[in-house]
């Protein structure tokens, strides 16, 4: 039986992201401020000094983490994982996309013995998606599916949580939006189980889209192929482990 949670650190990746980054603190902080169970950090990576974001998080109580030597989403989670001092990490966008409310409901899945919980749009919709992303969101979760004989619903949605055991213990591959796959595959051939929960996604609230459809759509790929060719010969060595390595929605 698992310990109870008690230190949970929220990573936010944020580049130039001075129009969106206060309010996401303001609705975190007073989210988590109803969590009292818990002690919180809340890490901000920010990859460029081009704006206020750094000065407007450090006024909202955020620790600021610097990785401007290397940039994309990857890198800056990953960044922020080594730094991350709780048990649990949650990761949360910058953009205003996330529902802070959902904190808790992702606490709560841990809590009952998951590994790794990612929030469905599938389930709990959105109001921030094209045709293109509908399309490579379907494609690529699909795919996961297929090769880690899972469930799933929602691989791509970036707002996570999950043990921290998960993305420590070896050299990541991924630098940009391409981490989302490696934190699943990570999580299956660890044998954690993986459930979604219901999490709504909004517009964005200001700011730029960093993502890029054919840039990031390739490296996506590959990175399901990659993970999934390594979970494949993984099984073979492991075939009681993945057994245990189940994806379901709650």
């Amino acid at each position: 039986m698992l310990a109870p949670i008690k230190t949970v650190s929220i990573v936010i990746p944020a580049r130039n992201e001075q129009d969106t980054i206060g309010p996401v603190l303001d609705a975190l902080n007073t989210a988590i401020a109803q969590l009292p169970q818990y002690i919180f950090e809340t890490l901000v990576v920010v990859d460029s000094m081009e704006d206020q974001t750094i000065h407007v998080a450090e006024a909202k109580g955020a620790k600021i983490l610097l990785n401007d030597k290397l940039r994309g989403k990857g890198n800056a989670l990953y960044f922020g994982f080594n730094k991350a001092s709780g048990e649990v990490i949650i990761i949360f966008d910058s953009d205003g996309s996330h529902d802070p409310a959902d904190v808790g409901r992702f606490l709560e899945a841990l809590e009952k013995g998951a590994g790794l919980v990612i929030g469905s749009r599938v389930m709990g919709g959105s109001t921030d998606h094209d045709v293109i992303r509908l399309f490579a969101n379907a494609l690529f979760t699909v795919m996961v599916s297929i090769l880690f004989r899972t469930t799933l619903m929602d691989t791509l949605n970036g707002y996570k949580a999950f043990r921290k055991d998960v993305v420590m213990g070896y050299k990541p591959r991924t630098k940009g939006f391409d981490v989302e796959i490696e934190i699943v595959a990570k999580a299956i051939r660890k044998g954690h189980t993986v459930v979604e929960i219901p999490a709504h996604e909004s517009r964005r609230a200001g700011g730029q889209m960093k993502s890029h459809a054919i840039r990031d759509g390739f490296f996506l790929l590959w990175a399901c192929i990659r993970e999934g060719f390594n979970y494949q010969i993984w099984r073979l060595f492991h075939p009681r482990a993945s057994k245990r390595a189940t994806a379901k929605p709650v």
